[in-house]
């Protein structure tokens, strides 16, 4: 297995504090969850860590667009937490 690059990191751990919300498409991006480039790459990852779906809102009459975190990528992060927050948000120095 691949290691995940920092980029993909954060973006899965701000998609693991959404929860089963995730992130709703605003019309040009997901908010500040991570670039499609990264959230396409999550979703890629055997396992898919991320999933995209269209949800029908009739009160409104419009669909929208979420990504969220699968039951995998919330298995992986709860895995690999410690691993990838010392590798990429590591403690800050005392001086």
């Amino acid at each position: 297995m691949a290691l995940l690059n920092e980029e993909q990191w954060k973006t899965l751990t701000r998609l693991y504090g959404l929860g089963q919300a995730g992130a709703e498409y605003n019309g040009s991006s997901y908010g500040n969850v991570g670039s499609w480039a990264v959230i396409a790459q999550l979703r890629d990852h055997d396992p898919t860590l991320v999933r995209e779906i269209t949800r029908l809102d009739p009160a409104n009459n419009r669909v929208r667009y979420l990504v969220f975190i699968t039951e995998a990528g919330e298995r992986f992060y709860e895995q690999n937490r410690r691993f990838y927050n010392a590798l990429y948000m590591p403690p800050p120095r005392r001086e």
